[in-house]
């Protein structure tokens, strides 16, 4: 289940956000450098492709611009 009280952005809002293009939002999740969150019905074993959604908590996002703002 969900977050209730969290608010979760989309992989295309993140980007925007943080102004990158959405495969680094992907290469950051599949790194580790930002926490994301999936749901969603799986798919069958031995398709490539990954099911379900992707949410990333809007803390982190905004924790990322003020790491950038750093640096």
């Amino acid at each position: 289940m969900l977050p209730a009280a969290q608010k979760l952005l989309t992989v295309g809002e993140a980007a925007a956000t943080l102004r990158v293009s959405k495969p680094t939002i992907y290469r950051w999740i599949a790194n580790g450098e930002l926490p994301a969150i999936r749901y969603g019905q799986p798919r069958p074993e031995g398709d490539a492709r990954r099911g379900g959604a992707i949410r990333i908590p809007k803390d982190a996002v905004l924790e990322c611009l003020s790491l950038e703002a750093v640096v």
